[in-house]
């Protein structure tokens, strides 16, 4: 299960408290000493244009929410505070090293939660479940498209949803709670105090590839009492004493919502491989109330996807590399719509791999060099090494002489990656390395986005 805490004036945004001067007027650098901030989210966001613009719009539509709440406006104020605690703790807390993962988390993070505070500016009243469809329908990040990143991320970034961090399973949180909620037989368990009444108890299974979970209240002396009922109905696999567990391509969280009350939260990402048809991704939020759940809400969100060029390298002439990383994003696409593409992992059967403009099969022999993912010119890919092993070699007549090509799925921290493309040149009998790249899905257009209440009494 991937764990979506893992991979962003205490009630203003990060550096409008500083004035002008910090909020994307252009005069930082004269009037503001950005690294003697105090915060590194307040001097990455002070340094840095682009995010400063973002900061001053966020401190624009927080101090109109704030009036729009007139006397209510309390739950805007403790919102706005646990976001900027957040952002602190995902993307401030990041090692020193880390910086270029730091300014990405809060570049993507800055937008959900404009596109938060203005959902929230202009129409006050929205219950939660409104509110984060609305958002998720209107927020863009800093290149104008679709925010990247599941719906629970999205949601943490805008401040509807906060997480709460993993504690270590200890003898104490041991003998405060029920015997039945420690005697899962996972490799590793953890505790997750939620809200100030509400515990998870997690365990992973001995792959480490999927978790369960069991949810008990605690009383006044933070002991914990039974477990409540499963917050929602899922396949019973066995695989745990505890219930069904969430893996890979799905994640389940516990924290709080806008408001500050306890929630579960549970994310189904999708497709676990590239497929060029809509992504649908799916967020569900269930309050819970002491010894029992809340109605909960499901929201669903379609976005238009593409294929282009990422990270890689080209060590070939300029017209083959011009002509490869052209017609690259239209060969992912037509592996991504094939049945070879949308079936699952190696199933017995699976169908033949599609043909491709311009490429045909390779009937030379196969030599261990087509395992992996080559390094040209100092690029290496940061996912898993190896190709996809059903992927086909081809050929292609480059405009510098024949090449071997190898195009397959790819696969990032266990989880679903881009495309990658390979590219060889014989010389007499050594392979060399002419070209490698990942080629990424990404989101285009305006999302559609649905709302629907759940079983429950609110």
């Amino acid at each position: 299960m991937r764990s979506p805490w893992y991979g962003l004036l205490a009630a203003l945004p990060l550096i409008a408290a500083l004035g002008p001067a910090a909020t994307g007027t252009g005069a930082v650098a004269s009037e503001v000493d950005c690294a003697a901030l105090p915060r590194r989210t307040d001097r990455m966001v002070c340094a840095n244009p682009a995010l400063r613009a973002e900061d001053a719009e966020i401190a624009r539509l927080y101090k109109l929410a704030v009036a729009k709440a007139g006397g209510h406006a309390a739950p805007v104020i403790a919102e706005q505070a646990r976001w900027l605690a957040t952002q602190d703790r995902l993307c401030g807390d990041l090692a020193p090293a880390d910086d270029e993962r730091a300014r990405t988390c809060l570049a993507r993070a800055l937008p959900l939660r404009r596109a938060a505070l203005a959902v929230q500016a202009t129409r006050p009243a929205l219950p939660l479940c409104d509110r984060v469809a609305a958002t998720l329908a209107t927020a863009r990040g800093l290149d104008g498209g679709p925010p990247v990143g599941d719906l629970d991320e999205q949601l943490i970034g805008a401040g509807l949803l906060t997480p709460a961090p993993e504690q270590e399973l200890t003898q104490a949180w041991r003998d405060r709670l029920p015997p039945e909620a420690t005697a899962d037989a996972g490799d590793q368990m953890a505790v997750v105090p939620f809200g100030s009444s509400h515990v998870a108890v997690t365990a992973l299974d001995d792959a480490a590839s999927c978790t369960s979970f069991s949810v008990h209240w605690l009383d006044t002396a933070g002991n914990g009492g039974p477990a409540l009922p499963p917050p929602e109905t899922r396949p019973a696999d066995g695989s745990s004493a505890q219930g069904a567990a969430y893996c890979w391509s799905e994640s389940a969280g516990f924290g709080l919502d806008a408001t500050g009350a306890p929630v579960f939260f549970a994310q189904d990402s999708g497709p676990t491989r590239p497929v060029a048809r809509p992504q649908r991704t799916t967020v569900r939020i269930r309050p819970v109330r002491r010894d029992r759940w809340g109605a909960a809400c499901r929201v669903e969100a379609t976005y238009q996807t593409e294929f282009r060029l990422g990270d890689g390298r080209c060590a070939a002439d300029a017209d083959t590399c011009r002509a490869l990383t052209e017609a690259a994003p239209r060969w992912a696409t037509a592996l991504a719509a094939s049945p070879w593409s949308t079936g699952a992992d190696h199933p017995p059967g699976r169908p033949d791999y599609p043909a491709l403009d311009g490429l045909t099969p390779h009937h030379g022999p196969f030599a261990p060099t087509f395992l992996a993912i080559p390094r040209v010119k100092g690029w290496t890919y940061t996912g898993l090494p190896n190709f996809e092993e059903e992927a086909p070699l081809l050929d292609w007549r480059s405009p510098e002489g024949p090449l071997v090509l190898r195009l397959s799925p790819g696969m990032l921290n266990w989880q679903p990656g881009p495309m990658i493309l390979a590219a060889w040149r014989q010389e007499g009998s050594t392979l060399v390395p002419v070209a490698a790249y990942a080629l990424n899905q990404v989101r285009v257009g305006v999302p559609a986005v649905t709302m629907a209440l759940g079983q429950g009494k609110p």
